[in-house]
């Protein structure tokens, strides 16, 4: 239940990927043409998303895969969110609205979010006065990553908690895991991306700060200029844009932090 774990054993690997979704969407004969680890699609006017898992299969449907270890991270807006990019990227220049694809947001969660004891949770939209599917094409599936059972959904989630490879049951996964934990060559390459997977995160946290911080600024400093203006004290507007000292110096006058 390790996103990044995760991530590295799925990195260009369509037989694994097949068989977590054909589990998942109970379809044996799902066939994945591709796989991207971490892809992201940007938003123009703000927050963008990158996907721990995306997948295509052979009928077109787009697939974002994402493991969470906290409830919090697997929220109900963040599942709309990741749908709507996701529709947003698939629809290509020139194609009619009938043409864009199925797609799915998969939630492996580590606990049972709904606290139904349910092995998978599917959200589709509904006309309610009808009683009756929408038919968007949009769908929302959270798996619980806490469900025992003897059936498929229930070895796919032994296979995801297992931290020992013997105590693994799908062969897809288990030659997998078993070659990112027990081949030298491959160990290393998986430290390697992992490594570098920090690095990208701290990075966009840091850009991420960097930014609050200017808006955060940028909001007090205007703050400061309309009690300044109201007062009538036209030169210290000036002090508070040409000098950093006596801007704080005004800062701590008007109390504001």
């Amino acid at each position: 239940m390790d996103d990044d774990f995760m991530k590295r054993c799925l990195k260009n690997n369509i037989p694994a990927v097949e068989c977590i979704l054909q589990i998942i969407m109970e379809q044996p004969d799902l066939h994945v043409l591709s796989v991207t680890i971490e892809d992201t699609i940007p938003s123009l006017l703000g927050h963008g998303i990158r996907m721990d898992v995306h997948a295509v299969d052979s009928a077109g449907t787009e697939y974002d895969i994402e493991v969470q270890r906290s409830d919090k991270g697997a929220g109900a807006r963040r599942a709309r969110f990741n749908s709507s990019l996701l529709d947003l990227n698939s629809l290509k220049k020139g194609n009619t609205y009938d043409q864009l694809p199925e797609s799915y947001v998969i939630f492996i969660t580590e606990n049972d979010i709904f606290k139904a004891g349910l092995a998978r949770y599917h959200i589709n939209r509904i006309i309610e006065e009808l009683s009756r599917p929408f038919n968007d094409g949009e769908h929302i599936i959270y798996v619980n990553g806490d469900y025992r059972g003897s059936d498929d959904i229930g070895k796919l989630m032994n296979d995801f908690r297992s931290s020992k490879v013997y105590d693994m049951i799908l062969e897809p996964l288990k030659e997998t895991v078993n070659r990112y934990k027990n081949n030298p060559r491959e160990v290393a390459a998986m430290c390697a991306d992992l490594e570098k997977w920090s690095m990208d995160e701290r990075s966009e946290g840091r850009a991420e700060g960097r930014a609050e911080g200017r808006a955060e600024g940028a909001e007090l400093l205007a703050r400061l200029l309309k009690l300044l203006q109201a007062e009538g004290r036209t030169d210290d507007v000036k002090l508070a844009l040409e000098d950093k000292e006596a801007r704080e110096r005004l800062y701590k006058e008007y109390h504001l932090e």
